[in-house]
């Protein structure tokens, strides 16, 4: 409104409904709520309203009245288009054609219809199965099945059996009520997270990536003046250049730490062990260690005390995270790397995943699953007793840098489009109009 210099209080909204009440696949009790809260956003109802006849400024009702307006959404439900009647097929309430619990015309066994257009009556009522997803999921996988028998030569057994789990209605983007199995009610945040789980398995039952991810990008975190059931806490939009230094400063930490592991007396490729909170390896390389050598590493050990600060303050010792690993580690750990070879090689490993943190994030390349190793790589150190609190903020800053800083001065802002827009088209085809 803000944009086309638009005065609030000079719109109104009225909902015209020409039942008694609204919302009426739910529970009087749920609907009310989202009445209500149509009602508190300053919507006008006007329910048991018939509309006989619109104008170019107004629409009259059947009592006589008039209603005058600039701008009508007219929505008057599921209906079967006209196209349908010319099937030559048996229709029903809404046009909608009548089909057996196969799945089949009742006029021709070999068309079978699906979907709002078909009209399955279960109950005997003529009113058919709910023009919903539940529905229409149903209905395609006994006409699936079917279709599958006849070209076989077998007999059509699979049989059209309604589950509906439910009805969920969002008001808007922030609010929601739903009426789930027989006595689960909710309203406002927790509905609407039912509606996004469901959306949710819909992609993962078609196994689309790409398309969750868009869902996730413009209903959660690219949507404008709050429009999401988070009120807008994360959608927070900003100029990405600000992070910029914190991925160059993670990157170069990354590279100034690694390099003391390529070369020189501390390095990790060195078939010497590293891993020195590791005590299975630790007991086999150091067993002929005698008893004083023992207690004058107890002694040195204890001149320090080890002081909880998340910054270096002179003379304090830092504080390692864990001192010890814990115990469901511990195990995972020794069955992963049993002996000294095999630590050895994790040794070099772990060293040359570090250096491609590093470089990728001074470059900004893959900036965002460089962040994401990062964070898993300050974990894997904090548990195995080789990560101090001083060095904690390595994980704020990694969750920072993947706001995408990559394309502020990183190859992100040239190989992710160019992934996206060739893989994209190798993996889902290319988008093209089937109109000529």
């Amino acid at each position: 409104m803000q944009k086309n210099k638009i005065d609030p209080s000079e719109i109104k909204l009225t909902l015209i409904e020409m039942a008694p009440t609204l919302m009426n696949m739910l529970d009087r009790k749920d609907a009310d709520k989202g009445e209500k809260y149509l009602i508190r956003h300053g919507v006008e109802i006007l329910k048991n309203t018939s509309v006989v006849s619109i104008g170019d400024d107004s629409i009259d009702f059947k009592d006589g009245s008039k209603f005058s307006t600039s701008t009508l959404i007219w929505t008057a439900g599921i209906k079967a288009p006209d196209q349908v009647n010319k099937f030559g097929l048996q229709q029903g309430r809404g046009g909608r054609i009548l089909v057996n619990k196969q799945g089949q015309s009742l006029d021709d066994e070999k068309i079978y219809v699906l979907g709002d257009v078909s009209l399955t009556d279960e109950d005997g009522s003529g009113k058919g199965q709910p023009q919903t997803v539940q529905g229409a999921e149903a209905g395609s996988k006994v006409a699936a099945k079917n279709i599958a028998l006849a070209i076989s030569g077998q007999k059509t057994t699979a049989e059209f059996e309604g589950k509906y789990s439910g009805f969920v209605v969002s008001i808007g983007s922030k609010y929601a009520v739903a009426h789930l199995g027989k006595n689960t009610h909710l309203s406002g945040f927790f509905a609407q997270a039912v509606k996004h789980m469901i959306n949710f398995m819909y992609f993962f039952q078609i196994t689309n990536a790409y398309y969750f991810l868009r869902y996730l990008r413009h209903e959660f975190f690219n949507t404008r003046n709050e429009r999401n059931m988070f009120h807008g806490y994360i959608s927070r939009q900003g100029n990405v250049l600000w992070s910029l230094p914190a991925r160059l400063f993670l990157g170069a930490t990354w590279l100034v730490d690694v390099s003391q592991k390529i070369s020189g007396k501390g390095s990790w490729f060195a078939n010497k062990l590293r891993l020195t909170s590791f005590d299975w390896l630790v007991a086999n390389t150091t067993s002929g260690a005698s008893a004083a050598g023992s207690d004058a590493t107890s002694s040195t050990a204890t001149t320090a005390k080890a002081t909880f600060s998340l910054s270096y303050e002179y003379g304090n010792q830092p504080m390692l995270i864990f001192k010890h690993m814990p115990k469901w580690y511990y195990n995972i750990t020794k069955f992963m790397i049993p002996n000294t070879d095999v630590a050895f090689f994790m040794q070099k490993a772990m060293t040359i995943f570090e250096l491609l943190i590093g470089l990728a994030l001074v470059f900004g390349l893959f900036t965002w699953l460089a962040s994401a190793a990062s964070v898993a790589f300050v974990a894997i150190f904090s548990l195995s007793s080789m990560f101090y609190w001083t060095n904690i903020w390595m994980i704020p800053m990694a969750i920072a840098a993947m706001n995408g800083a990559g394309r502020i001065f990183g190859l992100d802002k040239y190989i992710i489009p160019w992934i996206r827009e060739h893989f994209v088209n190798w993996w889902y085809g290319k988008e093209k109009s089937i109109y000529k």
